[in-house]
């Protein structure tokens, strides 16, 4: 039978956290700004309801501005009776705002256990708004494969790329492969898997600026903007700042120097070269610009706490081969 490594879990929750919820295309009010996605990690255990008196954390957990749980999902590395305590506790959890009144939960299980996993739910008596296979490949591509959806229809939908010998690299970068590169960040670098409580405390709190989503606004050179990704604590200071580029000028400097002064938290990377501690405003830009990028914060006394050269493919994988160190001149 099909199960998932506790590796492949890791990783699945944090792409489904990423890029599922919400979707790259659902706007607000259909995913309000004030929602808040969580996912509960050995690492990073944040969230919890009861189940049979105890603590348990779900993998992701949705919560709304006024602190109310709102969804709540569950990847599972395989399936067992035991399972159906935690997903009725959890279906209680959730909201019941589907548009046929189903609990908000959602259960992902490794692919070809969703019969069985239908099965346990129904047989429970269980409330639950849609029910996922998930692969995960060798190369850590995750698979999304919907196999039903009982709260609506809009969100039956697959994430399942073609593999990456037949994804060719795109020579072009829109918007679409910058909020691509947003998503990754959110999943794989903020924070890093297995990052640790010392450089990620539990109160931090990533928030993503998209197309749809402006949720962080920081003062810039002509009035506020909304840089990539805010890092916000529990005071809701801007602790670390990102910006994701399609393409550098020096127009652009004045709003990289906004996001360094912005940034809160310095002294975590240092400048190989003077010793300095660095702001954590981090640059990501198109592989093969990085070199110019660094040097251009050189130049204009920019601190920064690295210069990353990324690329997309045509279904949006993104790549991160390139990284340069920080940067603290000025």
């Amino acid at each position: 039978m099909a199960t998932l490594t506790p590796d492949q879990h890791d990783r699945a929750v944090r792409f489904i956290a990423a890029n599922r919820f919400p979707f790259p295309d659902q706007p607000h009010p259909s995913w309000p700004l004030h929602y808040r996605t969580w996912f509960n990690s050995a690492t990073h255990p944040r969230i919890a309801i009861e189940v049979d008196g105890a603590p348990h954390h779900p993998d992701i957990v949705i919560v709304d501005g006024d602190g109310r749980l709102r969804e709540i999902a569950e990847v599972e590395t395989d399936l067992s009776p035991e399972m159906v305590a935690r997903w009725q506790a959890a279906s209680l959890a959730a909201d019941d705002t589907t548009e046929t009144g189903d609990r908000h939960l959602l259960i992902y299980v490794p692919e070809g256990r969703e019969a069985e996993a239908q099965a346990m739910l129904e047989g429970a008596g269980i409330s639950y708004h849609a029910l996922r296979g998930v692969r995960v490949d060798e190369d850590g591509t995750v698979h999304v494969l919907p196999h039903l959806t009982l709260g609506n229809t809009k969100d039956h939908r697959p994430d399942s790329p073609p593999p990456a010998a037949q994804d060719p690299l795109r020579t072009t970068l829109d918007e679409d492969a910058r909020e691509a590169v947003i998503r990754f960040l959110l999943a794989e670098r903020f924070p890093f898997p297995g990052e640790g409580t010392e450089k990620w405390g539990l109160d931090l709190y990533c928030l993503t600026n998209t197309r749809l989503h402006a949720r962080r606004a920081i003062p810039g050179p002509e009035g506020e903007f909304f840089p990539s990704v805010v890092v916000v604590d529990a005071q809701d200071r801007p602790c670390k700042i990102a910006m994701v580029e399609t393409e550098i000028s020096d127009a652009r400097l004045p709003l990289w120097r906004a996001c360094s002064q912005a940034a809160v938290y310095e002294g975590h990377y240092t400048d190989p070269d003077t010793g300095r501690p660095a702001k954590h405003f981090l640059l990501y830009v198109p592989l093969g610009q990085e070199e110019t990028a660094r040097a251009m914060l050189i130049d204009a006394g920019i601190s920064c706490a690295g210069v990353r050269g990324y690329e997309v493919t045509e279904a949006l994988r993104v790549r991160m081969p390139a990284i340069l160190p920080p940067v603290a001149r000025g």
